[in-house]
């Protein structure tokens, strides 16, 4: 397969290469003022909060329709068991209202690496389709 200019950029891009600083900024994590929190506690007691599996969800949709992946139930699934293999686990135990504050700083400072995750494993998908 023929690669372009574009080609070795994302894969720089995905593998933190040379080429990384020439990212798109479509695939940038948002800034943070313009982030939304991940969680907000409710009123039944602790809770446990897989970071990565709600940034993958924050993310996913936009991800893959920004880079022409199929979004049917099974590439949809691949790319999220994928991620979640790569994205290291941080799961976070919520009682009181100052650890909600915990998770949102978690899911900030996870946010630009689980981007860069989720897209290497959109274009993973993309070329290799389970169907």
């Amino acid at each position: 397969m023929a690669h372009t200019a574009k080609t070795d950029r994302l894969l720089g891009m995905l593998d933190g290469g040379e080429h990384a600083t020439f990212m798109n900024p479509a695939v940038k994590a948002p800034e943070k003022e313009n982030v939304p929190p991940v969680f907000v506690k409710s009123d039944i007691g602790t809770q446990y909060v897989n970071i990565p599996f709600l940034l993958i969800n924050e993310q996913l949709g936009s991800i893959m329709e920004r880079f022409n992946c199929c979004t049917c139930e099974k590439c949809v699934a691949a790319v999220t068991a994928e991620a979640l293999r790569n994205i290291p686990q941080t799961i976070v135990r919520i009682k009181r209202q100052s650890d909600v504050d915990a998770v949102n700083r978690a899911a900030s400072d996870m946010r630009s690496e689980a981007i860069r995750i989720i897209t290497k494993s959109v274009m993973s998908v993309k070329a290799m389709p389970k169907h």
